[in-house]
C-alpha cells in the first residue's frame, strides 16, 4: 500500500481510506470488523467516520459506524490507524441533523459537544 502525506500535518496515511458509512445500517458489527481486518491487513491504515454515520442519516443510527470502528480500534495498538471522523453541520430543506436534537449548528459549543460524544465512541482521545 503507498503513503502520502497528509497535508502539511507531517503524518502520512494510506492513499486509500476506508470509507464506514455503512457500518452499522448495510453492515452489521461482525461484517464491519471483518472488512476492517482485511483493509487493514492489506495496509489500509487511514479510516473516514462521522457522528451521523451510517446513511441514509437516521437519529436510531447516529453513531453506530463510529462505535463499531471504536470497538474494532480496541484490538489494534492506536498509533497503527488514523480516524478522520466528521462533525455534522446544520440541516435545512431535504435534510434535517439527526444528531443534538437537529440542533447542529457550527458554533463552539456544539462542535465541542460532538467531538466529545464521537471521541467517547471511538474510544480514544
Amino acid at each position: 500500500m503507498k503513503h502520502r502525506r497528509l497535508g502539511r500535518t507531517g503524518l502520512t496515511v494510506s492513499e486509500i481510506c476506508m470509507g464506514t458509512m455503512t457500518f452499522g445500517s448495510m453492515a452489521d458489527e461482525a461484517e464491519s470488523h471483518r472488512i476492517l481486518d482485511r483493509a487493514f491487513d492489506a495496509g489500509v491504515d487511514f479510516l473516514d467516520v462521522a457522528e451521523i454515520y451510517p446513511v441514509p442519516p437516521r437519529a436510531v443510527w447516529a453513531g453506530q459506524s463510529e462505535r463499531i470502528v471504536g470497538s474494532w480500534l480496541a484490538g489494534r495498538p492506536r498509533d497503527s490507524v488514523f480516524v478522520a471522523t466528521k462533525v455534522c453541520g446544520p440541516g435545512g430543506g431535504w435534510f434535517q441533523s439527526p444528531v443534538r436534537g437537529g440542533k447542529a449548528a457550527l458554533d463552539r459549543h456544539n462542535i465541542v459537544r460532538a467531538c466529545e460524544a464521537s471521541l467517547a465512541r471511538l474510544g480514544t482521545d
